[in-house]
């Protein structure tokens, strides 16, 4: 080709080839000198760092203002999760220039362990006092057990439980121990059914006639009702985990009959059947609290019907959640009436009537709340039913109109609140803080009666020393009733049962004396003991 090429032109490509080889060079000889440069410089600033991981030794060369993440990197060590460095991989190169790493791996093992039954003892009054017999075998139950182990570099070093799972539920072993009194038998209408140690008895017929309905020793007496067929026991058992109880129902037409879960928890203050053939209740819930008293009330009002299985078919909220009020965290009682159409609800603070139909809540009393007890409960006004549910009977302190405060422990009085003409007057004065009225059933010749309880000492009202008093509806003919008048003794407050009887010759009152039932007739003055548990909590009579 260059021959092809005159001088002048051979020339000046020649010069522009050296032009570009010198352009060539002199980038070559500055990027070079650089490169020498930025070596000299930066290992003048470069340090050996000594890494320990897996049972190796690293040796990193890294710049002054590096970290531990950045040493670790340039050595390719990864870093897991769990794993331990020191100095942590934020931190700059520590000055003895040594890094440790630490795997941590953890292995969770899962195994099962036997949870042991328990024994439980329940007194029997049909059986000879020292007799004992078991009513049910006792059956161990199944635990999962997850335990972590925890390895470091491979040597063990740490061993912990993550997770106990009752896969199956120990069954307790249940001995029934004869307890027999030499107590009369007295023939008794309805089904009289309480709580001992914690199962659930039933008397019918006789007081000596009794069957054990359920033996789990864990009612706990918050709720106890009877179907209006008598087929359905509605009763309460303690709670687990954060439940305070749970709702549970019983067959009474089945002896071979399991409890049933209502799958209903928290109730302390209030639940009951409604009247009929189905399988409705009402009921009103707290939810746990970590402070005294141990809930919170919701105050609120909540109907459900269930399956002779328990599942549930239906549920209606008939009142919300109501936190108003000075005391509202203590709770509301209500009472429903023969029909179940209404419910009579008292607070600490009022006392008033719910149409269960219509949600239509209204307050009739106002008072002044007890604002005495200075501990963990607050009172409420003791309340009943006349006896044909035309008004009822209430316990106040004070004034009636809520405007009136008083604090005299002789000023506690039994009204009554007509419904029909909404008018109200007091019937019995002085009677105590926990007068708890109770009406008598309407007899066969036309009459009722009122009963409560009379404090005998006024002036220290919340002494627990009450005698059990009985008066016509209007509050005349009041005459002491138990013990005898002129007789020692007393009982502590509680609400007062009727027998469910037709004529007053079988008519009974009872009530609970150092944890037995005890029956009174208020019209021959007689007075039986009829159980000698010594730990009866709660009782029913329907």
């Amino acid at each position: 080709m260059l021959k092809n090429i005159t001088r002048p032109q051979f020339i000046r490509i020649s010069r522009q080839r050296c032009r570009v080889m010198f352009f060539l060079l002199f980038i070559t000889l500055f990027t070079g000198c650089t490169e020498i440069r930025n070596f000299y410089e930066t290992g003048a600033s470069l340090r050996d760092v000594n890494i320990f991981c897996d049972n190796m030794h690293y040796i990193s060369q890294v710049s002054a203002d590096a970290t531990v993440g950045d040493a670790l990197e340039t050595v390719g060590i990864q870093i897991g999760s769990q794993d331990i460095v020191t100095p942590a991989l934020p931190m700059a190169i520590p000055a003895d220039g040594e890094i440790r790493v630490v795997r941590v791996k953890t292995e969770d093992i899962v195994s099962e362990q036997t949870a042991p039954f328990q024994s439980q003892t329940v007194r029997n009054e049909s059986l000879p006092n020292g007799e004992t017999r078991i009513i049910q075998q006792g059956q161990n139950g199944t635990r999962q057990i997850v335990t972590r182990y925890t390895y470091e570099d491979g040597i063990q070093t740490g061993k912990a439980v993550v997770s106990l799972i009752t896969v199956k539920e120990p069954v307790p072993e249940i001995l029934m121990r004869g307890a027999k009194a030499e107590y009369a038998p007295i023939k008794i209408n309805g089904r009289l059914i309480y709580i001992s140690d914690g199962s659930a008895w039933m008397m019918e017929g006789s007081t000596e006639n009794r069957t054990p309905l359920v033996s789990t020793g864990d009612l706990d007496g918050r709720v106890l009702d009877l179907s209006s067929d008598g087929q359905w026991l509605l009763f309460s058992r303690t709670g687990r985990s954060t439940e305070v109880n749970g709702l549970w129902m019983l067959d009474l037409s089945d002896w071979n009959a399991e409890p049933i879960s209502l799958r209903v928890s928290n109730v302390l203050h209030f639940a009951s059947w409604l009247p009929g053939n189905t399988r409705r209740f009402v009921y009103s819930t707290v939810e746990p609290s970590e402070q005294a008293p141990g809930w919170k009330a919701l105050n609120d009002l909540r109907m459900q019907f269930v399956s002779d299985t328990g599942m549930l078919m239906s549920q209606e909220e008939i009142l919300e959640a109501d936190d108003s009020g000075t005391y509202s965290w203590w709770g509301t009682e209500f009472s429903l009436d023969e029909d179940a159409r209404r419910l009579l609800f008292a607070t600490p603070e009022n006392v008033g009537i719910i149409d269960r139909l219509s949600a239509d809540k209204q307050t009739l009393i106002r008072f002044t709340p007890y604002e005495k007890t200075r501990s963990d409960w607050a009172w409420i006004p003791g309340f009943c039913w006349n006896a044909d549910d035309s008004g009822f009977y209430f316990t106040f302190h004070g004034k009636t109109d809520g405007n009136v405060q008083t604090y005299d422990p002789t000023d506690y009085h039994i009204a009554y609140f007509d419904l029909n003409t909404g008018e109200f007057r007091t019937v019995i004065q002085n009677t105590g803080l926990f007068s708890y009225p109770a009406m008598s059933p309407l007899f066969s010749n036309g009459k009722s009666y009122l009963s409560w309880l009379q404090t005998e000492l006024p002036q220290q009202v919340e002494s627990e020393r009450y005698r059990i008093m009985i008066s016509d509806p209007d509050g005349e003919n009041a005459h002491i009733v138990y013990p005898a008048q002129g007789s020692s003794g007393y009982i502590t407050p509680q609400h007062l049962t009727w027998a469910p009887a037709s004529s007053e010759e079988s008519a009974w009152i009872a009530f609970l004396t150092d944890g037995n039932i005890w029956l009174v007739n208020p019209f021959a003055g007689v007075s039986n003991q009829i159980t000698s548990d010594g730990t009866i909590t709660k009782f029913i009579w329907e």
